[in-house]
């Protein structure tokens, strides 16, 4: 019977272990998918809206939508430090700090906060321009062989001759 009584004592402590270490999985999760909606809002801003951030308000309701709260209540700053380099911070609320906070006599109002991500994005320029195909007329020297500067067999040397032999000025 004493093995019961110090059974019943110990559980639910030991269950308010395993359900904070789930309540961080969440909020872990939330906050990875938080970093790659900025990743991808600053990406996206940069390469579309002529290279900055300015109107936050789609990220603001993805970050509502992740964190399961207000659009109002998430404090989002983007700053573009230079040409390529994004420097960016989130603030918003979070819902319980600690699981079992009842069971340790905290009340609710004092179970709740704020968390403050920040970071600097690094935006790649966009890529160059592809090149035209061969043989168009913006390239020279890339038309039919035999035109000059093109050997007609590319496995034999333009000029001079052999290879290993000396050139020899004619002037």
């Amino acid at each position: 019977m004493k093995q019961f009584i110090v059974l019943a004592a110990i559980l639910p402590i030991l269950l308010v272990f395993i359900a904070q270490s789930t309540l961080e999985g969440v909020r872990s999760v939330r906050l990875s998918a938080a970093e790659d909606a900025i990743r991808a809002f600053c990406i996206e801003a940069s390469y579309f809206d002529g290279g900055s951030p300015a109107h936050a308000e789609a990220l603001r309701n993805r970050l509502a939508q992740i964190f399961h709260c207000g659009s109002g209540d998430v404090y989002i700053d983007l700053r573009e430090t230079s040409e390529y380099h994004i420097d960016w911070r989130v603030s918003f609320p979070v819902g319980d700090i600690m699981a079992g906070a009842r069971l340790m006599g905290l009340s609710r109002a004092e179970n709740r906060g704020r968390v403050e991500i920040s970071g600097t994005i690094v935006v790649a320029p966009p890529p160059p321009e592809p090149l035209p195909p061969p043989g168009t007329p913006e390239e020279p020297g890339t038309g039919e062989p035999g035109e000059p500067g093109e050997p007609e067999n590319p496995d034999e040397p333009a000029e001079p001759g052999e290879p290993g032999e000396p050139a020899v000025d004619e002037g």
